[in-house]
Order: structure tokens, then C-alpha cells, then sequence
């Protein structure tokens, strides 16, 4: 009986270790706006135009000072970020069965500090009208100013599940949201305009929803797309162990990118990839088996 006490309790480690959440955490930039439709994320600030009022824009992404991070050992950028493109928010998973949650509320409870997480309802993809309401020539458009961009580094090889949600009560109803996945982060250390559409087929040339470095950035190669994403249908993809991926996330086909903005919360949860749960099976039966077997020969 004694070995299979042993049996189990070696099983019950084994599982508790792989459920753990204690490392688990969110890190956020502090750089915020002054209007909700101005691009958020910049990673430095910086004047240009002698006006002694140091921006985002001005600093190009790579000129001036460093905006400091909550989150992050010093208050500096995450895993050695060294792009000039806007960064919102980053997360950082140790094992199985943990969900972190990017949003204002999760900022304010761990660091004290409102982070800007909010989006457009077209920042992914807007719904192919202009302002007046008349269909663009190009179709439907996704635009650089509102959309977030996060980055997301499992230790462990693992499915990684988005859901993302309106936060109630806040902006518009957006009804999808847009998803991108990118492999990497961006490396690119020239000037950053945040200005300029993507996921643009319509546009010349065209700017397809699958491709590689978007916004002018490099290191980035496309992984997998949703544009129809919410908390009851989230996007998954396969995480490899210590691999950076980039997640760039706004609302889909329901509004423009300078209108309709909401502040979202984003859910993300690491759950065992199919082979891995049934080897994890296989070695539970197993070793509880062979408890049982040498229980029986006692």
C-alpha cells in the first residue's frame, strides 16, 4: 500500500507543478494620451519641434527618453525590446493552467497605475466607410493608431487561448475583435510612423491580412489570424517554449479607427497542447499501474 501512496503522490506533484500560477504576470508602458484616439503604446517621448513638450510622435520611436514600464525589472522595456514601434502591454506565462488578464483593472490592482488599454472598433479592420458614410475605394481597412500591440512569452510549449472583451460600460459595443499573431517582435530601430493603413487587400499594393512585418517593423513573421474574436470564440495558437510572439489586436468590420474606442480586456490562458495531455495521461495511468502492481506482489 505504501507504494502506491507513493505512486500517487508523485502523480499529485507532478500535476500541482504543471498548474502552478506564482510566476505568472503582466507588465504594462505608462506612456498615455490625452485623447483616446491618439496612438497610446509609444515607447519613448521626445521633442522635436522645440516646443520644450516632449511626445510620442515626435520621438519617431527611437529618439529621446525611454517611457518606464510597470512590471518589468527597472522599469524597462520587456524581453530586451529594442523596436521602435508602439508597445502596449506584455505577458509572461510559466506553466499550464494559468490565465493572465491584460486590462486597466489589472494594471490599477497590480501596480497602482491606469494603464491606457483601449482600442477602436476598426482598428483591425474598420468596416469600409468613410466618415460621411460612403464606401471607401479600397474596402475595408485596418489602421495603425488604435491598434494594440502585445507581446505574449510562454516558458513551456503550450496552445495559448486569446479571449478578448469590451469592458462593460466603456466606449462602444464592439461586437469582434481582430487578432494577429506574429512569431518575434519587432527589431526594426529606424523611424516609426504611426500613421497608415494594413490589413488592407484593397489597398496598392495590397497589404494582406497574413503578411510579415506590418507597420514597417522587422523580426516579425506571421503565425495565424482571426477577425471574428470574443470572449465565447477566442483565437488559439501553438506557443513554443521561450518563443516571443507578437499579438496585434483591435476591433473588426464595426467602426473607424479614430471612433467608437472602448477599453478591452484580454484573457490569455495556456492550456496542454493535444499530444501533451495524452502523454501526460499515459505516464498517470502508468505510474499509477505500477504502484498498484507492486502493491499486489507485497
Amino acid at each position: 500500500m505504501e507504494k502506491t501512496q507513493l505512486a500517487l503522490a508523485i502523480a499529485g506533484l507532478a500535476l500541482s507543478a504543471t498548474v502552478s500560477t506564482a510566476s505568472a504576470h503582466t507588465m504594462y508602458n505608462t506612456f498615455t494620451t490625452t485623447a483616446s484616439s491618439q496612438t497610446d503604446g509609444w515607447i519613448r517621448v521626445f521633442d522635436g519641434n522645440g516646443d520644450a513638450v516632449a511626445t510620442g510622435p515626435e520621438s519617431q520611436g527611437n529618439k529621446g527618453n525611454f517611457v518606464p514600464w510597470v512590471g518589468t525589472a527597472g522599469g524597462a522595456l520587456p524581453y530586451g525590446y529594442a523596436g521602435s514601434s508602439h508597445l502596449n502591454w506584455a505577458a509572461e506565462l510559466h506553466s499550464i493552467g494559468q490565465t493572465l488578464e491584460i486590462s486597466r483593472a489589472d494594471a490599477l490592482t497590480r501596480y497602482n497605475f491606469a494603464a491606457e488599454i483601449d482600442t477602436g472598433a476598426g482598428a483591425w479592420l474598420d468596416e469600409g466607410h468613410s466618415a460621411q458614410g460612403a464606401p471607401t475605394v479600397v474596402g475595408p481597412t485596418g489602421w495603425r493608431h488604435q491598434t494594440e500591440i502585445g507581446l505574449i512569452k510562454s516558458h513551456i510549449d503550450a496552445d495559448i487561448v486569446l479571449r478578448p472583451s469590451v469592458v462593460d460600460g466603456t466606449g462602444f459595443n464592439i461586437q469582434n475583435f481582430g487578432i494577429t499573431v506574429f512569431r518575434g517582435m519587432d527589431t526594426n530601430t529606424g523611424n516609426y510612423s504611426h500613421h497608415g493603413a494594413w490589413n488592407c487587400p484593397g489597398c496598392n499594393p495590397a497589404r494582406p491580412f497574413t503578411q510579415d512585418n506590418p507597420f514597417g517593423t522587422q523580426g516579425l513573421s506571421y503565425l495565424i489570424h482571426d477577425a471574428t474574436v470574443d470572449a465565447n470564440n477566442p483565437l488559439v495558437f501553438r506557443a513554443q517554449a521561450n518563443q516571443i510572439y507578437s499579438i496585434y489586436l483591435g476591433g473588426a468590420g464595426v467602426g473607424r479607427w479614430n471612433a467608437n474606442l472602448a477599453d478591452y480586456r484580454l484573457n490569455i490562458t495556456a492550456v496542454p497542447v493535444p499530444g501533451a495531455v495524452w502523454l501526460f495521461g499515459t505516464a498517470l495511468a502508468g505510474l499509477i499501474g505500477f504502484g498498484r502492481r507492486k502493491a499486489a506482489a507485497v
